[in-house]
């Protein structure tokens, strides 16, 4: 039980987890928009997220919140470094395009965790989650079709109304960390919670996350409607019971879980 209980706290810490919730979205467009899945693709996502997010939380630059991680950390960096290696050999057998935008995108993460002139975009007012739901939704959205090449898809308008709904279902999907990370934010630091308040912002979450289950509902196809009644309820579920004093992994495990949930949904309901 204490090695189970000390795999699951290496699955949280080393960032799997939130790596294979990117990675869900990832494949979950691929299937939604009957795009044939690229292996090649799915693993550089995998092992960039968990790159990206394990250098933004235990850079030397970065301020840790649970100290309770300094044990496991050097075992984490080697993790860390062969999921590294993996991204560097999953790169070579991507399209140009999607490396230049991963090039930026890696840009953004850089000046999310290091600071200029004394301070980082992590440090910069509400900017923070926009940051995080840009990049979360260009690599779980855009580099599909990209890596496809479908001009005729970025012609149309429909392209950015998905688009801007995935960036929106990312921002709702970190309200719940939004609230929990209050109590360890810096006085200065003013995010969306801290400006709105919480009880505003779970009202303003649940009307927007309405709104997108509004759209949804349109959809004929009833196995479709069935997933999405039962992803919506549980992503308000997870808002409102949001609290600033959380039971251990409520959001670093099952909110985030959301994305692997819905798959695991989508697939289940498809055989």
């Amino acid at each position: 039980m204490i090695f189970l209980k000390a795999l699951f706290r290496f699955y949280i810490n080393s960032s799997i987890h939130v790596a294979l919730a990117v990675v869900a979205l990832l494949v979950f467009t691929h299937q939604q928009f009957e795009i044939s899945l690229d292996y090649a693709l799915i693993s550089f996502v995998f092992f960039g997220s968990v790159t990206g997010y394990n250098f933004v939380k235990y850079a030397p630059v970065a301020k840790l919140h649970h100290r309770s991680l300094t044990n496991q950390l050097r075992q984490i960096q080697i993790f860390s470094f062969c999921c590294f290696l993996g991204l560097g050999i999953s790169a070579f057998f991507l399209d140009i395009k999607v490396l230049l935008v991963c090039g930026v995108l890696g840009l953004l993460t850089l000046l999310y965790a290091i600071p200029i002139y004394n301070k980082n975009l992590r440090e910069t007012s509400v900017l923070k989650v926009f940051i995080i739901a840009l990049i979360w939704a260009t690599v779980s959205f855009l580099l599909p079709f990209l890596k496809e090449n479908l001009s005729h898809f970025y012609q149309s308008n429909f392209w950015w109304l998905n688009y801007v709904e995935r960036f929106i279902w990312i921002l709702l999907l970190m309200i719940p960390f939004e609230i929990r990370d209050l109590r360890f934010d810096e006085t200065y630091l003013k995010t969306l919670v801290s400006i709105i308040g919480v009880t505003k912002i779970k009202i303003l979450s649940i009307l927007v996350l309405t709104a997108l289950a509004t759209h949804k509902f349109l959809d004929n196809n009833y196995q479709n409607i069935l997933i999405y009644i039962i992803i919506y309820s549980s992503f308000a579920g997870f808002i409102l019971s949001s609290k600033k004093i959380q039971k251990p992994y409520f959001a670093s495990f099952w909110v985030e879980a959301l994305p692997i949930f819905w798959l695991f949904m989508w697939y289940l309901l498809s055989l």
